[in-house]
């Protein structure tokens, strides 16, 4: 019997090292089968690592010269720990041709973020980029409002037999990728579908606010296909509550430390935002109810019990959330992965991002059940089984061991 799942997954985070044949295999790759700028392939060899940095607390914090005047202005209960549990996060480089250019540089654009995830998940997957024919997208960050990103994703990773999509559900978008994705393909519409989702985090912090210590920069992909027996995508359930919709928002502000000087520009820009503090605390609140409603919904869709799920991944807008849901949903913490204290809050990218360290780390195998359930501002509420397929597990291990095996294993363990 054949169904669709996912058989490849890979992460652009900012910063993370490579070794020499990984440097090799992904500039090469980049060169030949991307538009992506010589500049960002440059500073991977150079740098021996994805182009970009770590940023601790001290780095964005601690260190700057207003850091008191930040910690006096947090809300009273958060100034005992004004990091929330938040330890590091990852941010993209300037970007080289603003830097070049102009006298305030701005960040990489998403879209070359997305460009270099797409072709990591390209990569391991190892078939010719030419078989994709649909790219499904959701950019949390966009180039610019209008358009969206997904067909200039298609162009930069040179998808030439490839239609361009743009999903949104919020944070949630990537498990909604997954279903949209794996029933296009199950119905017979599509055959090969590349997911590619991003939050570009720096153009949207606003460091002087309390939540800006959660959130990082992040880019994901993913590729989706026929596989065979009882792998894949099993089945989800979605639900939204629009009446949260004005909890949390982009919204057109001046950053919170800011004196106005009235020779010198606002500064104003688009900041995340918390808008209407009824919704913000219902959402807090009621975080595990939706999510745990969410799962069991699809339990009774699908007639799989919760019980019968091997391992849970789930969003981390905060430090506290993601072992909340865990306990709520009832998974031991060796059935469960979340990376927060390294990562923060990416958004679109947490799910993903979960998934892909825990398959790397061990932690679930080939052919096990995976629960993945996020939350999305909004609200969207979506949970999706998928029992991982060998093809996914293997293509995610092999770009994991190059370098670090011998040649014969890595025939057996397959990458191009």
């Amino acid at each position: 019997m054949k169904t669709a799942g996912l058989v490849s997954l890979a992460g652009y985070f900012p910063g993370a090292t490579l070794n020499s044949t990984q440097v090799e295999k992904v500039c090469s790759y980049l060169r030949e089968h991307t538009l992506l700028r010589e500049e960002y392939i440059e500073m991977i060899e150079r740098e021996q690592k994805l182009p970009g940095t770590i940023e601790t607390n001290y780095d964005g914090w601690v260190s700057q010269p207003w850091y008191e005047t930040w910690v006096n202005q947090l809300p009273e209960k958060k100034r005992k720990d004004p990091f929330q549990g938040a330890v590091e996060r990852r941010r993209v480089p300037l970007d080289p041709l603003s830097v070049k250019t102009t006298m305030r540089p701005h960040p990489m654009m998403p879209s070359d973020a997305e460009t270099i995830a797409g072709a990591l998940a390209l990569l391991k997957w190892g078939k010719p980029k030419e078989e994709i024919d649909l790219l499904l997208s959701h950019s949390q960050v966009q180039d610019h409002p209008l358009p969206s990103n997904t067909s200039l994703i298609q162009h930069k990773l040179k998808l030439t037999n490839a239609g361009a999509y743009g999903i949104d559900s919020c944070c949630s978008t990537f498990v909604t990728m997954v279903e949209i994705a794996a029933n296009l393909v199950r119905s017979g519409a599509k055959k090969n579908v590349l997911i590619v989702n991003s939050i570009i985090d720096s153009f949207i912090n606003d460091k002087g606010d309390y939540y800006s210590v959660n959130t990082g920069d992040a880019a994901c992909a993913a590729v989706v296909t026929m596989v065979d027996g009882k792998v894949g995508y099993e089945g989800s359930f979605s639900l939204s509550r629009g009446e949260l919709h004005d909890g949390i928002r982009f919204k057109r502000r001046a950053p919170r430390l800011m004196n106005h000087v009235s020779m010198l520009p606002s500064y104003e820009q688009d900041f995340v935002t918390f808008c209407n503090p009824e919704s913000t605390r219902a959402i807090g609140a009621k975080a595990t109810e939706y999510l745990l409603n969410a799962v069991n919904n699809l339990a009774e869709r699908t007639g799989i019990p919760v019980s019968e799920a091997d391992f849970l991944v789930t969003h981390q807008p905060v430090a506290w959330a993601p072992n909340a849901w865990r306990e709520t949903l009832g998974f031991a913490e060796d059935k469960f992965y979340q990376s927060f204290e390294k990562y923060g809050n990416v958004a679109t990218c947490c799910v993903p991002t979960n998934l892909l360290e825990a398959i790397e780390k061990g932690l679930v195998k080939e052919n096990q059940r995976v629960l993945l359930a996020s939350s999305g501002a909004g609200e969207n509420h979506i949970a999706l089984y998928e029992v991982l397929s060998p093809e996914l597990v293997k293509n995610v291990l092999a770009f994991t061991m190059l370098g670090k095996v011998n040649r014969v294993e890595l025939e057996e363990i397959h990458i191009n």
